[in-house]
């Protein structure tokens, strides 16, 4: 079973890797490889993240939350800045995409589950003399 676990680490970590050599190589424009930047990266800080808070329960909303809430401060920054509301928009959609990906992922696949006890029902106790 560790071994499956450690493969999958290994998959998981080669496709990281991939995807932001190919995100290094981006260009700041609206094509296919620029919001591919912001998906992959998105992804990566999510999970991040959702790793830092591995102990909540929500750990996967948490990642997500924040990370979307950085890019979406940041891109309003840039819209203020420079008034190209169409592009930093469709920057901040990509980044939200990869956001929910990563959040997912980690808290699915890399990181181990949060076991906590919830009882739900009654005991009926009974006595037999």
């Amino acid at each position: 079973m560790t071994q499956a676990i450690g493969f999958k680490k290994a998959i998981s970590a080669c496709a990281f890797c991939v995807a932001t050599l190919n995100a290094s190589s981006c260009l700041a424009s609206d094509s296919f490889t620029s919001e591919f930047s912001h998906l992959a990266s998105g992804a990566a800080m999510a999970g991040y993240i959702t790793h830092i808070y591995a102990e909540s329960d929500h750990r996967a909303w948490i990642g997500f939350g924040i990370s979307t809430a950085f890019i979406v401060a940041e891109q309003n920054y840039e819209i203020r800045k420079n008034g190209r509301r169409s592009s930093q928009q469709l920057d901040m959609v990509a980044h939200a995409l990869g956001s929910a990906l990563g959040a997912w992922y980690a808290d699915k696949y890399l990181i181990l589950p949060n076991v906590t006890q919830h009882a739900i029902g009654f005991t009926l106790y009974i006595p037999i003399k």
